[in-house]
């Protein structure tokens, strides 16, 4: 009797979910996609060594296996897409994966894919899809209107609760004491604004805990006189050599003054100043229901800015 050999399949050095989460690494970053830094290039190391041979059957065995795992779903395509270009080039035996990964992304339906296409494959995007890739105006980590991934409005409600939490102590005024040197406390009002109203969960990890965040400002308020402090945190702000100029630190300057100060200070030039730029930066901007929720404005910012929407008559 004959003896039968079986055609040997081939050996995969990673596993599909190794290049999904991968995918998601590279297309969300650490922070939302759960996939630390090491762990993300710890999962295709194996399928790394067939790089550096510089051999063309090598190269022809890492592409068909990851063909073999794009094959098996949305995120596996995205990986294999990222890992073309983090390790490979563009080439007939790899742009059937670059496709792949760009229609996968297609699908997912981001939102503001368009802030984190790289130009490198907003072209073929365009060819694949259509079009040109989606922009809500939503800027930070991708966000999704299917099941992918968190929505815009996933982050807006996060930014909402944690504002809802927050606890604050006023600090007392010194009338008739000035304030001194303030361009700490003005960089720190730009953080302030930032953390406040588009939430922890979109901003840097160094300033997602106010009590850090707000230091600068507490330490410049204590122990002076709190009407003079609001007009010269305004000079400070609203400076427009100044490197803190802008929308945040404008709007954060003046939740400050809400917030942390005497009930007084709101009613100075230096609140007033800070609150219509603000808010005159924001609509302008185009940043109010895109970049972050109308609902995180506290009453007298929503009066104000119905104020400033309302024409003349």
């Amino acid at each position: 009797m004959g003896l039968f050999r079986r055609s040997s399949q081939p050996v995969d050095r990673i596993t599909s979910e190794d290049l999904a989460q991968f995918g998601r690494y590279e297309f969300l970053g650490a922070e939302q996609s759960g996939v630390p830094l090491g762990s993300a290039y710890n999962l295709i190391s194996n399928l790394n060594e067939l790089i550096y041979t510089q051999s063309p059957t090598d190269r022809a065995q890492l592409v068909a296996e990851l063909s073999r795992h794009a094959d098996k779903g949305e995120w596996e395509k995205v990986g294999a897409w990222k890992y073309v270009r983090e390790f490979l080039d563009e080439a007939p035996d790899t742009r059937e994966l670059i496709d792949g990964g760009l229609l996968a992304i297609f699908r997912m339906e981001v939102t503001n894919l368009g802030m984190h296409l790289a130009p490198i494959d907003t072209p073929r995007y365009a060819e694949l899809t259509g079009g040109p890739p989606a922009n809500d105006g939503f800027f930070g980590p991708p966000v999704f209107d299917s099941d992918y991934g968190p929505t815009r409005q996933y982050y807006f409600d996060h930014a909402i609760t944690t504002a809802a939490a927050r606890r604050i102590s006023r600090i007392e005024s010194a009338p008739g004491v000035e304030p001194g040197p303030l361009d700490d406390a003005a960089g720190a009002a730009w953080d302030f604004g930032l953390l406040v109203y588009r939430g922890p969960l979109v901003v840097n990890p160094d300033i997602q805990f106010e009590p850090n965040v707000v230091r600068p400002l507490v330490q410049a308020a204590t122990g002076v006189d709190h009407t003079l402090f609001a007009d010269r945190l305004a000079d400070a702000v609203l400076d427009t050599k100044s490197y803190s100029y802008g929308a945040w630190s404008s709007i954060g300057g003046a939740r400050f003054v809400e917030e942390y100060l005497n009930p007084s200070a709101v009613e100075t030039d230096g609140y007033r100043r800070l609150l219509d730029t603000g808010l005159a930066i924001l609509q302008e901007g185009n940043l109010i229901g895109t970049a972050f929720s109308r609902e995180l404005l506290t009453p007298p910012q929503q009066v104000r800015l119905n104020q400033l929407s309302t024409p003349m008559q």
